[in-house]
């Protein structure tokens, strides 16, 4: 095996390493849906949104709060800014009461009137999102994945090398955690799409090139050759096939961008990922294990011939 190959397993260890580091230290970025918010609404009435975003920052500034985001939303009674913040102040009703009291008069709202278009209200702390049945949704659906796929390149090929797919999987959705971890994504309550994701390409991807990988190395043309030539010439047969799962890939991630782009973004740094792995490292672990045996079994075929012929 040439020494490059060795520089090719530096990065994925880096990524591992860091993200590590980083989950048991800041852990992951989560969304407010995940970590929890206090809510304000202000329906505007007749103020312009600038007079109304105004006002809202003179009542807010010196505040012991973090403003996360301002949303502009529509009811049936007209325009609403929502404000999500987060605060360390522990007595929070008495700090939401008192923006409220003061949004009141600076809009000029009375707090008592039944006119529906000039209400103010404060909503509270709203209790993140349990993530935790979705990491253990997402675990059972890759766990069931991963069982079939070893029976089936168990009874095809071997064993062993349904544990180096299954290994290939489970490296690929590591290292789109990492990623996740690194670039400091914010996770949502739809992060599961991601890790499954993920874990469908490497299946996928790796399954169909191991195939191929294999049936090379099979004919006796290649019998001879290095790993790396027998890489090169399973890369080259495999890259239409590649091409096409990555254009499909590719349409499923711009897709989704549009409905939630942090978890998108996520699913593409895992299919970054699994290409990376699936080219770069998996296939020079698999031709020096798989190859070995091959040349192995043809070594012991040719000494059983000889050994007739001496017979004879």
């Amino acid at each position: 095996m040439k020494s490059n190959f060795w520089l090719k397993i530096i990065t994925p260890a880096l990524i591992l390493i860091l993200g590590i580091v980083l989950f048991f230290t800041v852990g992951f970025n989560k969304s407010l849906e995940l970590s929890g918010y206090h809510l304000i609404e202000v329906n505007i009435n007749d103020n312009t949104l600038s007079d109304s975003l105004e006002k809202i920052d003179g009542v807010l500034e010196g505040k012991e709060i973090d403003i996360k985001e301002y949303s502009l939303e529509k009811d049936d009674y007209g325009n609403v800014i929502a404000i999500k913040f987060t605060t360390t102040v522990t007595n929070t009703q008495e700090l939401e009461e008192n923006i409220k009291d003061e949004l009141y008069e600076a809009f000029g709202y009375d707090e008592s009137s039944l006119i529906e278009q000039t209400y103010i209200k404060v909503s509270g702390f709203i209790e993140p999102q349990n993530i935790g049945m979705t990491f253990a949704g997402t675990g059972l659906a890759i766990i069931i994945g991963l069982v079939g796929i070893f029976v089936y390149i168990a009874l095809r090929h071997s064993v062993a090398n349904a544990f180096s797919v299954v290994l290939s999987v489970i490296l690929d959705t590591l290292l789109m955690i990492s990623l996740t971890l690194i670039c400091r994504l914010p996770i949502t309550s739809h992060y599961g799409i991601a890790i499954v994701g993920t874990a469908i390409f490497s299946i996928v991807l790796n399954t169909l090139f191991y195939s191929k990988l294999v049936d090379n190395s099979k004919e006796e043309t290649m019998l001879k050759a290095s790993n790396e030539e027998v890489i090169k010439s399973t890369q080259q047969s495999f890259a239409h096939t590649l091409i096409l799962i990555s254009l499909t890939c590719l349409i499923a991630i711009g897709a989704f961008a549009f409905y939630n782009l942090s978890t998108s973004v996520s699913l593409a740094l895992g299919f970054i990922a699994c290409l990376y792995t699936s080219q770069m490292l998996v296939p020079h672990l698999w031709a020096m294990a798989y190859r070995r045996r091959i040349r192995a079994k043809k070594d012991k075929d040719n000494k059983a011939e000889k050994v007739e012929e001496i017979k004879e």
